[in-house]
């Protein structure tokens, strides 16, 4: 195997599919990397047999081949490279790696001891703009479970139909709804989840524009863009019935400018105690933020807001109450809410395609 590419664009592959390798004592080919050059593409495979990547590179094709190279390694050898181009040349477990001012070999494991990344049968397959579907995946994440608990909580929820997709996270405190167009649906409705990890690799993977290819199969999911794919195993567990949660009427709604509303709980973050509580105090012509520390102090702010209903005092966590706001995004947000023990619900003003449910603390 040989070939000769861009440097930068070397690394950047490495730098990816290195998040997909995996330390394990009995299968320690899981912390390589394969680089594999068929025909005229060259391509990076990592897997930790739970999710895997295949990753291509451009670059000038002088002879076919493959091999395997520590994922650590390679990559501390690359941060020392500075030449605009690179030569890749591969002799039997050996990586030499070329440049007009020094040469590295990198000591590898037999290729026939990779695993190879399954190939799928597709039952249902989507297309979603690649920007939506990193937008939805922003907006969803913060409210992913981050305990196996549930398994599938620890997963995010999606279903297609037509010409939609709806992506779902919720840990039971929170849940969080992103709806995109599809542009090309799949011919029957269908439901799975995918876990967190995955969805986390793919956004910071997926390139900002282009399309990406969904392709759900029995246990699996593959999701294709450029060239470049990700394959993951899917959550066996079904995924609760959500939609139950969300209340279909408030008692109580205002519409709040965000930024000021963000910089006024951050203020009474400071005062927070352990529970991470603050207190929202909410009438139709205001909103009050406040906490109270024994050991620190406390603070009031008031925001003016528009609206109807009283819901009294309420109290969130100011995490989570941040991870709604800031995923709303807009200059506007509603809050809606249903007493001092009733989900609160925030949206965008302009935005209805998401939405983000709280419980109050006193409620949990």
């Amino acid at each position: 195997m040989k070939i000769t590419c861009a440097t930068e664009h070397f690394k950047t592959a490495v730098l990816i599919v290195e998040r997909f390798t995996s330390r394990h004592v009995t299968l320690p080919i899981l912390s390589h990397i394969l680089l594999t050059v068929k025909e005229k593409k060259i391509s990076l495979i990592a897997t930790n047999l739970e999710v895997g990547i295949e990753y291509p590179i451009l670059g000038k094709v002088q002879k076919l081949g493959a091999v395997t190279v520590p994922a650590r390694l390679i990559t501390q050898v690359l941060q020392s490279i500075t030449e605009e181009a690179l030569t890749l040349e591969a002799h039997q477990r050996q990586l030499i790696l070329h440049t007009p001012t020094s040469d590295a070999t990198i000591l590898g494991l037999d290729t026939s001891d990779f695993p190879t990344l399954p190939t799928i049968t597709t039952e249902y397959s989507f297309t979603v703009p690649a920007e939506a579907f990193l937008t939805a995946l922003h907006q969803v994440l913060p409210a992913v479970a981050t305990t196996d608990l549930k398994p599938q909580l620890a997963g995010v929820f999606i279903a297609a139909s037509g010409d939609t997709v709806t992506l779902v996270a919720t840990d039971s405190f929170r849940l969080a709804e992103k709806t995109i167009p599809s542009s090309a649906g799949p011919e029957a409705a269908m439901e799975c989840v995918v876990p967190s990890r995955t969805m986390q690799e793919l956004s910071r993977t997926i390139p900002s524009s282009g399309e990406v290819v969904v392709r759900i199969g029995e246990h699996q999911a593959l999701f294709e863009w450029d060239g470049a794919r990700i394959l993951s195993r899917l959550v066996d567990s079904a995924y609760p019935p959500y939609k139950n949660l969300i209340p279909k009427a408030f008692e109580t709604t205002v519409a709040i400018e965000r930024d000021d509303f963000l910089r006024k709980i951050h203020l009474a973050a400071v005062f927070s105690s352990r529970l991470n509580d603050i207190t929202l105090a909410v009438s139709p012509s205001e909103v009050a933020i406040s906490a109270t520390n024994p050991e620190a102090g406390d603070t009031t702010s008031r925001l003016p807001a528009k609206g109807r209903g009283s819901a009294g005092s309420v109290v969130f966590n100011h995490r989570y109450l941040t991870d709604g706001l800031e995923a709303a995004g807009g200059g506007e947000v509603v809050l809606r809410l249903n007493g001092v023990a009733g989900p609160a619900l925030i949206q965008n003003q302009t935005d209805p395609s998401f939405l983000y449910l709280l419980m109050p603390i006193r409620a949990v």
